[in-house]
């Protein structure tokens, strides 16, 4: 299975650590780059500094190099070489070199104004790098007048110049840089991972948090089904269905919760009156004044049962699913049809359009929806108070019937969540014997498998309107 939480860590850690890696790299391979480039630029600033000392003019050339000022070229600790080359003899060299064996520092082919820079071994055994340049050695300001004036403007001489010193502490500080970086892409990946993996458990404790409490949730505890609530803001959303979810199928489970409740209550009553009726019949066989009372009795429990087993199983099917809608319906003519089939001269039709509703629907059904929409005005109506039926279209033109009565008792707004719930009965104490809480179940279920929508609103006190716009005919 799939973990968030570790592919996360993961490509976090990999795609930071091949940053770092390449960042570490780059930066090591400058930092090289620099540093030799500035060791180099030392030896050229070095050699320029020695051919400053090198003068030319009318008694020839001579090197003004005092060692007091220079004692790197003299010493043995640490020392650095210089060599000069004048008309292809050497000219001048460091008196460094004089204290070893090898007492030269190699010569090299240049053209004017070339400089070459090469490794060696210098003469004291250390790696060493070398400049070698060539150049015609300068002549003083005061003196350039009286040098032209007696050898005129003639090709002089060039003179070959070349200067040594050991590398081995640029060597050190570029294998300590490598080291560091080494160390640093080492060190670096591993505390990535750990950063980020601690980031990532933290960033993801709510949803852990969220789980546990998913998981210790139970319908069946006490307030153990109250909403959860966040304040990350990429949960909100998750959340916010979560406890939609977690709310609907609470009101699902006490739904369930009281129409197990209802139906056995339903079924014990006839379920009790049978079994006293077949007690007494046993006691008293053959007693003629029973065997009157007692077979309309047991028919009169059997159709009850029958009566709602019967309205259970029509609401079961229609919920599972849709009916075909093959029948073209004229909603005034099927309603007059149902209004004279009831045995009530209350009831008043008004039609609020001008040219017949017609639509495209399950007439059985359609027939079904309005007679318990009338039988429960009936039932539930005041006596001879008036029974309204409006049949018009919505605004977007969808046709409705809606059906409007007085009721014995006050309607609760709480009351108008259930009237469509199976078995639900405003009467608590379930007294009635004809009426089972399933003729608006029945409507509900219907109106759904044909596509209708079915709504219950309270006018005032004592008025309730139940209202079925049925679907347009596309």
């Amino acid at each position: 299975m799939k973990s968030i939480r570790k592919t996360l860590t993961r490509r976090l850690s990999i795609t930071i650590s091949l940053l770092v890696i390449v960042v570490l790299l780059a930066a090591d391979i400058g930092v090289d780059t620099w540093v030799q480039r500035e060791f180099n630029q030392g030896l050229k600033a070095k050699v320029g500094m020695l051919q400053s000392l090198v003068n030319e003019d009318i008694d020839g050339v001579e090197f003004e190099f005092a060692g007091e000022y220079f004692p790197e070229f003299e010493g043995a600790s640490s020392p650095e070489y210089f060599q000069l080359w004048y008309k292809g003899q050497i000219f001048e060299k460091s008196e460094s070199l004089a204290l070893y064996t090898v007492d030269e520092l190699p010569f090299e082919n240049l053209s004017l104004n070339e400089a070459v820079i090469n490794d060696i071994t210098l003469p004291d055994g250390r790696s060493g790098r070398i400049i070698h340049t060539k150049y015609v050695p300068q002549i003083d300001s005061e003196d350039r007048e009286a040098f032209y004036s007696v050898r005129g403007e003639v090709q002089r001489d060039p003179m070959v110049i070349a200067y040594a010193t050991s590398t081995e502490l640029l060597n050190f500080t570029l294998w300590f840089i490598d080291i560091a970086f080494l160390v640093a892409l080492i060190v670096i990946p591993l505390m990535v991972r750990f950063v980020v993996r601690n980031t990532v458990s933290y960033a993801l404790a709510p949803l852990d948090a969220l789980n546990n409490n998913i998981r210790t949730l139970r319908f069946t505890a006490t307030d153990k089904h109250e909403a959860f609530s966040t304040n990350v803001s990429e949960l909100e959303p998750i959340v916010s269905s979560l406890n939609h979810f977690i709310n609907d199928n609470y009101a699902l489970y006490l739904r369930e919760k009281r129409l197990t409740s209802d139906i056995a209550h339903e079924l014990k009553t006839p379920v009790s009156e049978l079994i006293n009726l077949a007690e007494v019949a046993m006691k008293f066989p053959g007693e003629e004044r029973l065997e009157k009372d007692f077979k309309p009795q047991i028919l009169r429990i059997g159709m009850r049962m029958k009566n709602i087993i019967s309205g259970l199983m029509l609401i079961q099917k229609h919920s599972a699913k849709q009916t075909q809608l093959n029948d073209l319906i004229n909603i005034e003519e099927l309603v007059a049809q149902v209004v004279a089939s009831k045995a009530v001269d209350n009831i008043n039709v008004v039609a609020k359009e001008r040219s017949d509703v017609v639509i495209h629907s399950n007439r059985i059904a359609v027939e079904s929806i309005f007679s318990n929409l009338l039988d429960n005005a009936i039932e539930h109506g005041k006596h001879c108070e008036p029974i309204s039926v409006y049949i018009g279209k919505t605004p977007s033109g969808q046709a409705q019937i809606e059906v409007t009565n007085t009721t014995h008792t006050e309607i609760d707004e709480s009351d108008l969540r259930h009237m469509f719930e199976p078995l639900w009965q405003k009467d608590a104490s379930r007294t009635s014997e004809d009426n089972f809480g399933l003729g608006l179940s029945i409507v509900s279920a219907l109106c759904g498998a044909i596509g209708a929508a079915v709504t219950v609103d309270k006018l005032d006190h004592n008025h309730i309107s139940f209202s079925v716009t049925f679907k347009k005919a596309s």
